[in-house]
């Protein structure tokens, strides 16, 4: 009976050392989904584009969302290397990126 509180006790700390820390990222994650949600309008309007053209023209767009939302573009950068190693987290964005990309859509109708 002397092991049972050593193994409950073992396996709640292994429980503990899997649970991964979500850790803070570069951008806000309301700075971050105004700019993922420009972005994405920035994608749609490029989509026409073919080639070098559309290199270029999506370079000035990106650079264009960061700077109204003066935000480093590495910082952005970051901000979805991180996400991509949380995919909960990142969905958990989206949705709110759909919903503002929804937002705009309703004022321009």
């Amino acid at each position: 009976m002397k092991t049972q509180p050593l193994l409950i006790f073992l396996l709640a700390t292994l429980i503990m050392a899997c649970q991964e820390e979500t850790q803070p990222l570069p951008l806000d994650e309301a700075q971050l989904i105004e700019v993922l949600a420009d972005v994405h309008i920035a994608e749609a309007a490029g989509q026409q584009l073919r080639g070098a053209t559309k290199d270029s023209v999506m370079q000035v767009y990106y650079a264009q969302v960061c700077s109204i939302h003066q935000v480093d573009q590495a910082a952005f950068v970051q901000s979805m290397e991180q996400l991509r190693n949380e995919p909960e987290r990142l969905q958990n964005i989206y949705d709110k990126v759909t919903e503002a990309i929804e937002r705009v859509d309703a004022k321009t109708q």
